[in-house]
């Protein structure tokens, strides 16, 4: 077993808190916290199976404490995302700085590599060949508040799917998830349809007033389900057309509007698993339906590289 041996514990009070997993040798800054802000971040190998864990008190991360805590909204959402800002840094930076370190070279290092672009304006990542080589490591993130109370334990879990995880993390060496999300601002989309005027055809002047209001509130209905098939149908479009580009993807459950932040409502949230050689065709499609929706109420926030969240299997 191999790891960083300056923060391996023996201390009964102290569990292992798990990120993920990689094939890769890596080294952390001495600076680099886990979880709790405490206990930095180190590694812990078996049979060709690196852990990237920290320590962690058993006494604020067991159960009880735990399910107290992720009622805490304020908790949870600090501890979670440090979790997330982990395991990427596993993905998108531990591979350079382990490179940088041994050679004493610190220039190249950086804190934050994730892309996003929105509001129809897709950028590109050029040169996605040397990005990868220089940058990228394949990794099997866990979920948050993985906890062991040993080594033993840890690698009691590892052993019995170790075939599985050397096979994902194979697969996905040359891939990595992008997320899609579509806003959409419904009166736009809909004035762009123009459907309104067109169902004006079915009003009759002859009509007596009462008859002319329930006339008008049966077109708004027709109307509003004629959007709403248009909506659809326009997802389902765009959806299939990204898909055509990657090796795997998922539609996920759209976040309601005081979650994401957005003044608009979400009607897509997709994952897509996209090989990196495949990743600028990728974004060249995300343009062209961006560019063709931009002025009809549709809006295109991509972001990535992240980790195979959605397309791992659970251990």
């Amino acid at each position: 077993m191999l790891a960083q041996t300056e923060s391996i514990t023996t201390n009964a009070s102290l569990g292992i808190y798990t990120y993920c997993f990689t094939k890769t040798h890596i080294s952390f800054p001495h600076t680099f916290m886990g979880i709790d802000g405490i206990h930095n971040v180190y590694r812990v190998e078996k049979n060709g199976i690196f852990a990237v864990v920290s320590n962690i008190s058993l006494k604020e991360y067991n159960e009880e404490s735990l399910n107290k805590n992720m009622t805490d909204v304020c908790w949870l959402s600090t501890r979670a995302k440090r979790h997330n800002e982990i395991i990427d840094f596993v993905m998108m930076h531990a591979g350079n700085y382990s490179k940088n370190h041994a050679n004493g070279n610190m220039s190249d290092f950086a804190n934050n590599n994730i892309e996003e672009t929105s509001y129809n304006e897709i950028t590109y990542l050029q040169d996605t060949d040397s990005f990868k080589e220089k940058y990228y490591i394949p990794v099997i993130p866990l979920r948050f508040c993985t906890i062991y109370k040993d080594y033993e334990s840890l690698f009691n879990s590892i052993i019995p799917h170790k075939e599985m995880i050397i096979s994902f993390l194979d697969y996905t060496s040359d891939k990595a998830e992008w997320s899609v999300k579509l806003f959409c601002d419904k009166t736009t989309f809909t004035n762009s349809c123009n459907r309104m005027q067109s169902n004006e055809n079915f009003e009759h002047k002859s009509l007596l007033p009462g008859e002319s209001y329930l006339m008008a509130k049966k077109m708004r209905k027709i109307n509003e389900e004629i959007i709403n098939a248009e909506i659809q149908k326009t997802l389902k479009d765009i959806y299939h057309s990204l898909s055509q580009h990657t090796d795997n993807h998922k539609l996920l459950r759209c976040i309601d509007k005081s979650i994401h932040g957005e003044s608009q409502d979400m009607l897509m949230n997709a994952a897509f698993l996209i090989k990196w050689q495949a990743l600028n065709d990728f974004k060249y499609s995300v343009d062209i339906w961006a560019n063709e929706y931009k002025n009809k109420g549709l809006i295109f926030k991509i972001t990535g590289p992240w980790p195979p969240y959605n397309f791992c299997q659970q251990l």
